[in-house]
């Protein structure tokens, strides 16, 4: 029986058909790469479901703000230039970069609370149907949100009523602007008539 030859990156009969002609051998560098960031993706991926998508970053002091935006940048140039070592480095920095975060944001008597959700219902009214939705306070708390139900952030909300800020929120805006406590009760839009022209 005849022994078959040792398999690397550049025996293509073992690998199987390839477009390209060869797999240079450095392509070993981007496995060790991708190894190397899976314990800091763990690490990012189990605070973010503590305190929610970038909330860390809020809460503690600008020099550690600052400190931690620098180790991602870092990271990433690291990742670009494919530098395995440095990676390993860099990724070793913002694993206690994430750490600190936290450290920071419990010293300062912030905790990982709850998300803020907020469940807004309209009933079945005006021959529409009844809807609920989730509105979190920002993308933060929606990251932490185990609604069922379409999510919106409050910025979301600014941004569709901005978007159907036509003729008739014209006038929602101005009423709600001068009497805070007006409940709008039904909205519809205006239908536009077009009359034939008797000639």
């Amino acid at each position: 029986m005849a022994r078959t030859g040792r398999k690397s990156r550049d025996d293509l009969e073992a690998l199987g058909d390839h477009l390209e002609p060869h797999v240079p051998r450095n392509e070993w560098e981007y496995d060790q790469i991708d190894g190397a960031l899976k314990p800091l993706d763990a690490l990012a991926s189990e605070i973010e479901a503590r305190w929610g998508v970038g909330r860390l970053q809020e809460l503690v002091s600008p020099a550690t703000a600052a400190k931690f935006q620098a180790a991602k940048h870092k990271l990433d140039l690291a990742i670009a230039d494919k530098g395995v070592n440095e990676v390993i480095q860099r990724a070793e920095i913002l694993m206690r970069g994430w750490k600190a975060l936290e450290a920071e944001a419990l010293s300062m008597g912030f905790s990982a609370s709850p998300a803020d959700i907020w469940i807004a219902s309209a009933p079945a009214e005006y021959g529409k149907p009844a809807v609920q939705y989730a509105i979190a306070k920002n993308n933060g708390d929606a990251s932490l949100s185990q609604a069922d139900i379409p999510l919106y952030t409050l910025e979301e909300v600014a941004r569709i009523i901005r978007a159907f800020n036509d003729g008739l929120l014209v006038h929602v805006n101005a009423v709600k602007t001068a009497f805070p406590a007006a409940e709008i009760a039904n909205v519809k839009r205006r239908e536009v008539v077009e009359d034939e022209i008797p000639f």
